[in-house]
């Protein structure tokens, strides 16, 4: 067993990166030196080195060494962290970059959005540093993790219907927060597809370019066969809320699940009247992007079906409210907007993205009040919540890297760091919100949420 950041252990570390072919296959672009620093080593360990420095080419660990002052100024990224954000990275416990998303680990130096795009590399340098049997400063044996088990029971199901809440002298709770947004939608969500004036969007798409017009059915595209999986994944969640006798909640829902319905009319209207697009475009899906559409995203919700447990609704509400509509949806929006607005072009699609970015900010307060309401009720839910987040932001991540990995310049002025930087900072305001709801009453957050 070595001692962290001690000169065998970095040796012993060093062999084990260059065994991972995993790791060399998703790092064969990467050029850059990388210093990784432990803020608070305690004066005692003097056989410790507080910076190591990890000279990366291209799939290869030429070395892994103490820092030297000078390297500071040559190397590209410095990642900084106390000991106590470190072990759980190192043991298992925490995703890399969803430490360094969320700023526990911190980029001292060098930017994000570059080394989003090697999540995957990144995770493989941390599987082969728990290859090293590994001592931490202050420990004399290894420490054993107890996995929690709380939050697997499925709340109380209503199977046998002895009275209705709307009869009973109980009734309905217009001050809940679901009754809120019911009424919300009732007022904002009252749009029609069909009424959006398209004429000016047509001519402006014959005057785009060849590129123009690919990057926009491009995004066009992931949007359609989103909006249709979302239409078609709700229901079991509406299900289980229905059988928890959770009115207020299900009566939102409802509106809900029509939104969802519009919005596949919204863009397969655009595709078909302007863009005149009747083929199959699912060339557009990429690997990652099938990996949440096309699996993940059915998977968590049809779950619920055999499954109704909190745990299983955390991972649910996570993939579809956090994911898939806070952090996709809205980095698309986002890409519209900038090549949109930017241009001044294709007024009825702007309008159309403003009706849908207000009905998604419904369904998100909603998946942040339902994730909040769980964690609150049982705060070790927690980790299967950051468990989820973390998988899921790596293949959020990975999709934005598709499209523009899928054009060697992209049109219209689109940054790939403007868009990571957009999607990681929607993403750690949900996640500060949802944290926060573990020791927060419940009335307050609902009052915060409706105040956004």
């Amino acid at each position: 067993m070595h001692d962290l950041f001690s000169t065998p252990w970095a040796n012993a570390w060093e062999k084990a990166l260059n065994n991972n072919n995993t790791y060399r296959n998703a790092a064969e672009k990467w050029e850059w030196p990388v210093i990784l620093e432990i803020e608070d080593l305690p004066a005692e360990s003097q056989e410790l080195h507080s910076q190591l420095y990890l000279d990366l080419w291209r799939g290869e660990c030429r070395s892994v060494r103490p820092a030297l002052p000078e390297d500071n100024d040559s190397a590209a990224y410095i990642i900084s962290a106390p000991l106590n954000v470190w072990r759980p990275v190192l043991d298992g416990h925490s995703d890399p970059m969803m430490a360094l998303m969320r700023g526990k680990l911190k980029l001292v130096k060098g930017k994000m959005f570059k080394l989003a795009r090697y999540s995957n590399a990144a995770k493989q340098m941390v599987l082969s540093a728990r290859e090293v049997p590994t001592r931490f400063p202050g420990d004399n044996q290894e420490t054993a993790v107890q996995a929690s088990t709380n939050g697997t029971q499925p709340a109380e199901i209503i199977t046998k219907r002895e009275s209705f809440v709307t009869t009973s002298g109980k009734g309905l709770n217009h001050n809940s927060f679901p009754m809120r947004l019911y009424h919300k939608a009732k007022r904002l969500g009252i749009w029609n597809p069909q009424d959006i004036n398209i004429d000016q969007d047509k001519k402006d798409w014959q005057k785009l370019t060849a590129l123009e017009k690919e990057v926009i059915l491009h995004l066009t595209s992931l949007f359609q066969a989103g909006e249709e999986s979302v239409t078609q994944d709700i229901l079991p969640l509406l299900m289980v809320l229905a059988r928890e006798a959770r009115l207020e909640e299900e009566i939102y829902l409802t509106t809900f699940l029509w939104e969802e319905a519009k919005h596949v009319e919204f863009f397969h209207r655009y595709l078909s009247e302007v863009i005149t697009e009747t083929g199959d475009i699912s060339r557009f899906h990429g690997p990652n992007y099938r990996r949440i559409f096309y699996e993940l995203l059915p998977e968590a919700m049809n779950a619920l079906l055999e499954d109704p447990s909190p745990a299983a609704q955390i991972r649910a509400s996570v993939t579809y409210n956090m994911i898939v509509e806070g952090t996709l949806a809205e980095t698309g929006y986002h890409a519209y907007y900038t090549m949109l607005e930017r241009n001044d072009i294709m007024p009825g699609m702007r309008e159309g993205i403003t009706y849908l970015k207000r009905d998604e900010s419904r369904h998100i307060a909603y998946g942040i009040y339902l994730l909040s309401r769980l964690v609150n009720s049982d705060p070790s839910l927690w980790q299967v919540l950051e468990n989820r987040m973390e998988m899921m932001m790596n293949y959020a991540l990975a999709n934005i890297n598709e499209l523009f990995d899928a054009y060697p310049e992209m049109p219209f002025g689109l940054s790939l760091e403007d868009f990571v930087d957009y999607a990681t900072n929607q993403f750690n305001k949900r996640m500060d919100r949802i944290e926060r709801a573990i020791s927060t009453p419940m009335d307050k957050i609902a009052n915060e949420l409706e105040s956004d």
